[in-house]
């Protein structure tokens, strides 16, 4: 069971979020704060577990509340804003909040959000007892390897969980690679990178695994055991096969369950902006027809196609602008309209900074 805390500037949307029935998704305690200034001094009295709390108060924002308690808080924060704009996201993301939700929101989507935090807390104990346990009873008391250094390739973009995310799967595949080559070639033999390997492995193919609505044990059974026991021993070799072994039946029952719903994200979007190139497609209705953040949608469609998302739209909307001026008769204020330009002006200026040409010169050239 876990503790939680909600802040609001509103006694009533307070006392109305702390009526909820939490104790159908694991909160025993709720404690209530109407300022940034409670909130704090009830953090330091009780223990808490997830927070939930507004982002715009007089007295202190959420992000300022957040930022006092520090990045090495071990509880898990839920923004509530009625603001969409994306800045407030990006500073989500730096203070590494575990979730944003838009007002109005639903008692589903904040009792789902609290059930995740729950389960993620859950997760990184297990974790940290696991890892205490492996390290105190299969690693020597002094393990010489000579000059050591961070393990820079099993952190570098895009990471392994953001490829999964994305569907890209050979790239996962390339990605374990250069990890498995790195192990064998730069000396860390040490049994104590092979298990940082494992762990970060695992915690990505569980994340992905949970994504889609299913335990890794009962996708891939005993190669999750085996996975570990030969990280234990130290045996390069064999945890690359097994996680490959794991990878592909991932793959395969991922693909099995559902092709539609599991087909790359970086497809779905791509696709879904060229189906809407006409509407007021934006980062928030493309984040919202993928289910994801649009926070995390932006970072994972940036790590895996090297261009930001508003750069792709733009790309888009520009090339179909072109099409239409030398295939078809429409005036220019038409295709603007058609590409969700309401001001033609707006239009014809970004497509000469696309183009170094007003669309009538392109069009006659």
């Amino acid at each position: 069971m876990f503790n939680l805390l909600i802040v609001d500037d509103e006694p009533f949307i307070v006392d109305g979020l702390a009526a909820l029935d939490w104790n159908n998704v694991n909160i025993d305690q709720v404690y209530k704060a109407t300022s940034g200034k409670t909130a704090l001094q009830i953090m330091a009295q009780k223990k808490v577990d997830i927070i939930i709390t507004d982002i715009k108060m007089p007295d202190m924002t959420g992000i300022e509340f957040i930022r006092k308690l520090g990045l090495g808080r071990k509880s898990k924060t839920i923004f509530l804003s009625g603001y969409a704009e994306f800045e407030y996201a990006k500073q989500a993301l730096k203070l590494e909040v575990f979730d944003y939700l838009l007002k109005p929101v639903t008692d589903d989507e904040l009792y789902d959000a609290v059930l995740r935090a729950g389960k993620a807390l859950s997760q990184e104990q297990i974790k940290v007892n696991s890892y205490e346990e492996v390290m105190t009873a299969f690693m020597p008391i002094s393990e010489h390897v000579g000059e050591v250094k961070p393990f820079y390739c099993l952190y570098e973009n895009p990471q392994l969980i953001h490829l999964l995310d994305g569907g890209r799967w050979n790239t996962v595949e390339e990605k374990l690679n250069n990890i498995f080559s790195q192990l064998h070639l730069n000396n860390y033999h040490s049994n104590e990178f092979v298990m940082q390997t494992y762990f970060m492995i695992s915690n990505s193919f569980i994340y992905f695994a949970h994504k889609n609505g299913q335990l890794l044990i009962d996708i891939i059974g005993r190669n999750f055991g085996n996975m570990f026991h030969a990280a234990q021993s130290g045996d390069i070799r064999r945890l690359s096969s097994l996680t490959f072994e794991a990878l592909g039946i991932i793959k395969k029952d991922i693909k099995k369950e559902d092709h539609t719903h599991h087909k790359s994200v970086i497809e779905q979007v791509q696709e879904y902006v060229k189906q809407n190139l006409g509407s007021d497609v934006s980062l928030q209705s493309v984040s919202e027809h993928v289910y994801l953040h649009p926070a995390y949608l932006s970072k994972v469609y940036k790590a895996e196609t090297g261009e930001g998302f508003s750069e792709y739209l733009n790309n888009q909307k520009m090339e179909r602008a072109a099409y239409l001026l030398k295939e078809t008769k429409e005036k220019v204020y038409e295709i603007s309209v058609s590409l969700g330009y309401n001001d033609p002006s707006y239009f014809i200026k970004r497509f000469k900074n696309h183009y170094g040409v007003t669309p009538q010169e392109y069009r006659i050239n």
